[in-house]
């Protein structure tokens, strides 16, 4: 050994390992498991965030449906029977107080002519009345009906069918009592064809809100089924 050299080993660490004569050789440490080394690539070539997992957002909440808001016909067609139904009314109550009023006017024109009504007036204002009493009874349902509607309550469109119906036979009913105030100037089977064509119209109107696609009625009915 030359002079001013010396043996320079590697000092040992005080361990326990040392002491025995072993020394414990470094070890790799496995990465950590969500590290970029084990992130797993897409079909795309992007590799995950670091601590986030491939999942759709919308998968983790479940299927999403978007609801349409209801149709508005049949708050439309309710406010139109509202109406429709309100000038029945009024109709109804001239008819009930004007009956007597209008059969004596028309007795003093055919004293005066004959021949200018071309019928006899007598029994006009008992017709004058029954037709406000009908009238009354169906424009207040159809009312009734017709606010039921606008609430989209199903047994609206069900009443305001019942009215017309009603409305419909009493009609007939009347007509064939005194024939010659219900008579159109063309027979009677012009008046039951024409009668038969109004009801319907006025039917297939009310009807429109059970004919929309989502209309928004609930499940009520005029006449509820039992329960099985």
């Amino acid at each position: 050994m030359l002079p001013g050299c010396y043996d320079k080993r590697p000092p040992l660490e005080a361990s326990v390992d040392n002491l025995h004569g072993t020394r414990l050789e470094p070890t790799l440490m496995e990465p950590p498991k969500w590290s970029d080394e084990n992130a797993t690539p897409d079909l795309s070539g992007s590799v995950a965030p670091q601590g986030l997992a491939m999942t759709d957002p919308y998968q983790a909440q479940g299927q999403m449906i978007f609801v349409q808001p209801p149709s508005g016909a049949a708050k439309v067609m309710g406010i139109f029977i509202i109406i429709y139904a309100s000038f029945g009314l009024l109709g109804a109550l001239a008819s009930l107080l004007g009956g007597s009023f209008f059969e004596a006017l028309l007795g003093e024109v055919a004293s005066q002519d004959p021949d200018a009504l071309g019928f006899d007036p007598a029994g006009f204002g008992q017709y004058m009345m029954l037709t406000g009493i009908i009238g009354l009874v169906t424009s207040a349902g159809t009312l009734l009906g017709g606010i039921w509607t606008m609430q989209y309550q199903r047994r609206g469109v069900h009443l305001g069918l019942t009215m017309i119906v009603a409305s419909f036979v009493l009609g007939l009913i009347l007509a064939f009592m005194y024939p010659e105030f219900s008579d159109s100037g063309f027979g009677m089977g012009a008046t039951v064809i024409m009668s038969v064509l109004g009801s319907g119209f006025c039917g297939l109107m009310v009807a429109i809100p059970l004919m929309v696609s989502n209309n928004g009625l609930d499940d009520s009915s005029l006449f509820p089924s039992k329960a099985q």
